[in-house]
């Protein structure tokens, strides 16, 4: 199986197993993921983007709401081997990230947390 599918599938199991949106891209340059993450207490989605490439030593940079403004924030994750591992961390991130949200709302978090 080809790269290009196994990523595929591996996309389509997360949204359909997490209802969270995402699509990745290979530019052989850089790499990016989106996911449009779901917020319970509002009508709009959240889309993420996460964007590296093979030679950026780890470094990624997160526009958390890239539709709504041009912030973002820069990690390290450490070594990241190709762009299907690239993928696979982003999907931990975004889950992470959705659990996170979920369980704040759940504490009576309200419109106050970000």
């Amino acid at each position: 199986m080809g790269v290009e599918k196994k990523i595929q599938e591996l996309l389509k199991k997360f949204e359909q197993d997490h209802e969270i949106y995402v699509s990745a891209q290979d530019a052989q340059t850089f790499w990016m993921v989106n996911g449009r993450i779901p917020k319970k207490e509002e009508s709009h989605h959240r889309l993420k983007k996460y964007v590296s490439g093979p030679n950026e030593k780890g470094n990624v940079l997160i526009f958390p709401d890239h539709e709504r403004s041009d912030d973002y924030i820069t990690e390290n994750w450490g070594t990241i081997k190709d762009f299907e591992d690239f993928v696979e961390k982003v999907l931990a991130s975004i889950l992470t990230d959705k659990e996170e949200s979920d369980l704040n709302l759940k504490e009576g978090c309200g419109a106050s947390c970000d």
